[in-house]
């Protein structure tokens, strides 16, 4: 028998990092055709050696993206909070200001009423 042509496959299914019932499968199948005279076994190990190295790579890479997406997301969040609070903050400062305003015209009026 003699060997002209190879096809290997590699691939990965692993958890997406954030959500549940979430999985990701990157794979990949490359072919290659033989020369003669090369080795079969040889070239098939070199060219599965390939496939895995490209998978890897691939799946570092979404886990990396991935990564940076939930970073981005938390910091939106923690944004979104920071502004809420930010406002907030701001109308009870408004508010203290109005009632100490009123408070100080009513004591205005006659200076022995003055806590102080």
């Amino acid at each position: 028998m003699k060997v002209t042509e190879i096809t290997v496959n590699a691939g990965r299914t692993f958890n997406h990092p954030f959500e549940q019932y979430s999985n990701l499968r990157p794979s990949v199948t490359l072919r290659a055709v033989l020369e003669d005279g090369e080795d079969a076994l040889e070239s098939a190990r070199k060219l599965q050696a390939q496939a895995e190295t490209l998978v890897e790579d691939h799946k570092q890479h979404l886990l990396d993206s991935i990564q940076q997406l939930e970073d981005l997301r938390q910091r939106e969040r923690e944004i979104v909070k920071l502004e809420s609070l930010i406002t907030n903050s701001q109308q009870r400062l408004a508010s203290l200001r109005t009632e100490n305003g009123a408070a100080q015209l009513h004591f205005q009026g006659d200076d022995s009423e003055m806590p102080y």
